[in-house]
């Protein structure tokens, strides 16, 4: 593998450090930039305790049966801001380098939870269909929160700005013109085939500064639309947010025809199927189907007036909860932050006793 350190305003040195990957022998490229690395507390109250990474990656066309990985960009927080970390294959054959070396990458850094933008709808399962293809023998099974599927469901951007593109979305919040690129993702793909031919310095260079470029700004993005949605917690159980670890994904919401509180979602690795009744030590209903890897957990609520309430004793969270501001009684009531926390404690606790996970 060969590393080129760089910082914000420097330029790439001519020399190349030469590191070693499980002997996966390609390009690598280092970036820092003292900026701000941290989210804001909206987001860190639901990825608290997970390791973010800002993922994109770029392929050679847009159908993953046909077309190959050759570039992916992984940012991640340090102790002075960020670190860019790209791997880069230098023709066409060499696909099966990028993604060993991007899943040891995930591997080493302990990465489980991925940022990215429409990656629920294309990065994401565009890597896992390439790496079946080259029989990696791995997947990504992490959480993933795809900004641009955020703002499509839990917010109006869309009708205000008209278009949910990430340049768009970039312009909207004023931080376009800083970028550094000079091409789209489009032009991208022709350009890497001139430089799997020719290996032009220059050429590289444009292709890198791009996925860079989109990264970056993504983190930024992640910075700024903090405050976008009106109620944030509500968008966030419309996207799904991460429980357990990130093995698991949360959409709760309230069946008020049935009075129940239902929470779906998606069991993203150590799937299993089980099937759980009320009894006596608990109300609630769940059932994870491991051939879909999904669930759906349900547990009754009351209601007075126009408020939810559900009764924290017979679920154990009395104790958990009882310092909550929605905290009255022995009940909580519901409004989307608390639905949120509940929710995620009910699965967890679920998950528990059916002693299928490794806790």
């Amino acid at each position: 593998m060969i590393e080129v350190v760089l910082t914000k305003d420097s330029s790439p040195p001519i020399e190349f450090i030469p590191v070693s990957c499980k002997n996966i022998a390609m390009k690598t490229f280092t970036r820092d930039y003292r900026i701000s690395g941290g989210y804001p507390d909206r987001y860190s109250e639901y990825f608290n305790g997970l390791n973010t990474c800002v993922f994109d990656i770029e392929s050679t066309g847009l159908d993953p049966s046909r077309s190959k990985v050759c570039l992916v960009a992984m940012l991640t927080l340090t102790d002075a801001g960020v670190r860019i970390t790209q791997f880069l294959a230098e023709n066409h054959y060499e696909e099966n380098r990028v993604l060993d070396a991007a899943m040891e990458f995930f591997e080493e850094e302990g990465t489980d939870c991925l940022i990215t933008f429409n990656g629920m709808a294309f990065d994401v399962p565009f890597m896992n269909r390439r790496l079946e293809a080259n029989f990696a023998g791995s997947r990504i099974d992490m959480y993933d929160f795809d900004l641009y599927r955020f703002l499509r469901r839990g917010t109006d951007l869309k009708d205000r700005i008209g278009s949910l593109s990430q340049k768009s979305v970039e312009d909207h919040y004023g931080i376009c013109s800083d970028r550094q690129d000079t091409i789209t993702g489009r032009e991208s793909v022709t350009l890497f085939d001139q430089y799997a031919l020719s290996g032009n310095s220059t050429i590289e260079k444009i292709i890198l500064t791009h996925n860079r470029e989109d990264v970056l700004q993504l983190h930024r993005l992640m910075q700024l639309t903090a405050g976008e949605p009106e109620d944030f917690d509500a968008a966030m159980a419309l996207h799904g947010f991460p429980v357990l670890g990130g093995r698991l994904t949360a959409r709760p919401y309230i069946r008020k025809s049935k009075k129940v509180l239902c929470i779906t979602g998606e069991q993203l690795r150590d799937t299993f199927s089980a099937v759980f009744y009320p009894d006596m030590d608990s109300p609630v209903t769940a059932e994870f189907n491991q051939a879909a890897s999904s669930y759906e957990i349900s547990a009754p609520v009351g209601r007075l007036n126009d408020e939810y309430y559900i009764d924290l004793e017979p679920l154990g969270l009395t104790g958990r909860l009882s310092d909550d501001p929605q905290f009255v009684n022995g009940y909580l009531i519901l409004d989307p932050r608390s639905i949120n926390l509940v929710s995620g404690m009910i699965v967890e606790d679920v998950a528990k006793r059916c002693s299928l996970l490794s806790l």
